[in-house]
């Protein structure tokens, strides 16, 4: 593959986005699931916070409670107690009876035999059966099977990883019966009495349109596509009506109930009969609480009657937003720009993470089927492409950093990297030291040179002073042969110690000159010596510029102006390192400095006073301090005008090879022979 389309921005975000798709996709298999049940209960209880949720008037559920319990004292009852009960529901109108108890066990035969016929004779009992741990079908005693009105399988669906009812499966095959969720049972007793029609107990369920068809009142739409599970759309029990067990068992308890509620009380209802006491643990988890079974009966019930179905968000449109929010997240995350992936992102995460679930929450009765999976291709993708892009980043500042290194020291290449965009390459006003340089002679010299010879030598030359100047965190500005423009301070914030820097550069070029002349004069090359100039002052730095030509960054103003003539000053004086006044005030205590003279350069009004930079403090031998030390004497002479006394000392100097005192002992020659009366002490230079 080209290396090249690792670097197109639209590719590398569909191929990272494809990735994270993938792998969320495979862990929503292994792992989400529990996470994707933990929002969507969390995602039930938000909407039950703010939907109001009908309850069907044809429920109702007899709890054997507290009351129930203290009053009977004996729990599993009696079943004449079921006898009395029967008895006072349907005096009540119940329409459908159904208990919480399989009946599967035979107790007192008198007992049986009364329950029996009471099942028989109220025609509206409604039993049911269940498998055993071992699979063993558990079905009431026949006694009580051939006088139920019809019969049904209990158990919904529990998840096994979360412990928690979401769902019922209609209907379940077991050897060569299928029977129905005993709920369903329940309704088509419920609608055979409704409409006085016994085909309802009988007629044939089917599948169509994702729906479970009971009858032509009765469509129940399937949890998915190619499902056969019913989700139940869970209330709070207190919404349902309630009795006591007690209160409809004992005759003068029921007469008072059926005096208060009329004819509300239990009229065409289907009534419910089990457990609610605190003891009997008769429960399990759903997606608000812990409930009782006969109340996750009642609930799917309640989904039904009311036609208050949930149903799954499409699967396959649901994955396709999951891989446009992880493409979308992915692909802005590369930008670089922190305000416009802030805004998008914060637009991103409200879009697809807030608004959309808060809708279908609110507004639908659909449910999310994978709701972590929104939240976690966000965070992937924000974390992952944020990687990539550092990687990718950091790889490119390499090797941006090793190319700038070629100009600049590697502190000012990685300051410069860090500043991410924020460097202003157009102009700015800054204090920087300049500093040039150049090789006394070079002209002269050159010309024994052969071109082969003269470029190798350039470049031996070139290299180690460059390094220096970049150890020492310089931008070398330009080359003209053996001349080298440098600027320091030019990219960083602060302008402490740029003198001292300045100096301190020009003394280990010297160190290093020494070394190199030893080498050249090793092979027949001629020993060489450089004059530098420093100087510290205000300039503008910008890039000089031709659009789409040419750039060049420097440095401009008077003051370079100045500084690059000043440069020649080493030239007239014969010395070797020159600096400002700027300078000496900066570094005195750092480095030995002598006065040289106070001038004014051509076509400057201004004058300034330069002083040799002579080494490192404290480190002149006794004959340089001697010598150094009697030129200033000297100089005080000659500016009293003394230039006899003057020339005296200038030519003992002279005699020492010091070479400004050649120039002041010629100078006083000048004077002595044409004395200046209005003379300001300031010398004017007379070249460019």
């Amino acid at each position: 593959m080209n290396k090249n389309i690792w670097k197109n921005k639209n590719f590398l975000a569909v191929f990272l986005a494809s990735i994270i798709f993938l792998v969320i996709f495979i862990w929503n298999i292994i792992i989400f699931h529990l996470f994707d049940k933990n929002l969507q209960s969390f995602y039930y209880q938000v909407r039950d916070s703010f939907k109001e949720w009908n309850v069907s008037r044809n429920i109702a559920v007899v709890e054997i409670d507290e009351k129930t319990l203290t009053n009977l004292w004996r729990f599993p009852f009696d079943r004449k107690v079921y006898v009395n009960l029967i008895k006072n529901l349907n005096k009540a109108w119940a329409t459908v009876i159904w208990f919480d108890i399989i009946f599967a066990d035979k107790s007192d035969l008198m007992s049986d035999s009364y329950f029996a016929k009471s099942i028989n004779e109220a025609k509206n009992i409604v039993l049911w059966w269940d498998t055993l741990d071992w699979n063993i079908l558990e079905k009431p005693l026949s006694s009580f099977l051939e006088s139920a009105l019809i019969l049904g399988y209990f158990t919904p669906n529990i998840d096994t990883k979360t412990n928690t009812v979401y769902s019922s499966t209609h209907s379940k095959q077991f050897r060569n019966w299928l029977y129905e969720y005993f709920p369903i049972s329940l309704l088509r007793a419920f609608y055979s009495f409704l409409y006085n029609d016994k085909s309802y107990l009988t007629n044939k369920a089917f599948i169509a349109d994702n729906s479970f068809v009971l009858n032509k009142f009765v469509k129940i739409p399937l949890s998915k596509n190619n499902d056969n599970d019913i989700l139940i759309n869970f209330v709070s029990r207190n919404k349902f009506e309630r009795f006591s067990f007690f209160d409809i068992y004992d005759d003068k308890q029921f007469s008072l109930q059926q005096s208060f509620y009329w004819d509300k009380f239990l009229k065409d209802k289907i009534v419910l009969v089990w457990a609610a006491a605190k003891w009997i643990k008769d429960n399990f988890n759903t997606p608000f609480w812990i409930e009782y079974w006969v109340y996750i009966h009642a609930n799917f019930l309640n989904t039904v009657l009311t036609s208050n179905y949930l149903k799954y968000f499409n699967e396959y449109l649901e994955w396709f937003l999951i891989f446009l929010l992880t493409i979308l997240a992915v692909y802005i995350n590369f930008s670089k720009w922190w305000y416009f992936l802030l805004l998008t992102n914060l637009s991103i995460f409200t879009i697809f993470l807030i608004i959309f679930p808060s809708i279908i929450v609110s507004f639908t009765n659909l449910v999310l089927n994978f709701p972590f999976e929104l939240f976690i291709s966000f965070l992937l993708s924000l974390l992952l492409s944020n990687i990539v892009k550092y990687l990718i980043e950091n790889k490119d500042k390499t090797k941006l950093n090793k190319a700038l290194s070629e100009y600049v020291s590697k502190d000012i290449a990685a300051e410069i990297l860090s500043w991410s965009g924020t460097i202003n390459l157009d102009w700015e006003k800054k204090r920087m030291a300049i500093f040039f340089s150049d090789i006394e002679w070079f002209t002269t010299i050159s010309e024994n040179f052969t071109p082969e010879e003269l470029i190798s030598f350039l470049k031996d030359y070139l290299n180690e002073m460059s390094k220096i100047i970049m150890d020492q965190k310089w931008l070398i500005n330009k080359y003209e042969w053996d001349a080298i423009m440098a600027l320091w301070w030019v990219f960083t914030k602060t302008t402490e110690n740029i003198s001292y820097e300045a100096c301190d550069t020009a003394l280990i070029q010297k160190q290093k000159l020494a070394e190199l002349n030893k080498k050249w004069e090793s092979v027949g090359l001629p020993k060489i010596t450089i004059r530098i100039w420093i100087n510290t002052w205000d300039a503008i730095i910008w890039n000089i510029w031709s659009k789409w030509r040419k750039m060049e960054f420097t440095a401009i103003w008077d003051n370079v102006n100045l500084a690059s003539r000043l440069e020649w000053i080493n030239k007239f004086y014969w010395t070797y390192f020159c600096v400002s006044e700027i300078v000496y005030n900066d570094t005195k205590d750092f480095f030995e400095y002598r006065y040289l003279d106070k001038i004014r350069v051509k076509w400057k009004n201004n004058a300034v006073n330069i002083y040799e930079l002579l080494d490192y403090k404290w480190k002149l031998t006794k004959l340089e301090k001697d010598i150094y030390i009697k030129f200033q004497e000297w100089i005080d002479l000659y500016l009293k005008k003394k230039f006899d006394q003057a020339w005296i000392i200038f030519e003992e100097l002279a005699k020492l090879w010091d070479k400004p005192s050649r120039v002041y002992k010629d100078r006083c020659d000048d004077f002595i022979k044409a004395p200046i009366e209005d003379w300001d002490w300031i010398w004017t230079m007379q070249e460019k």
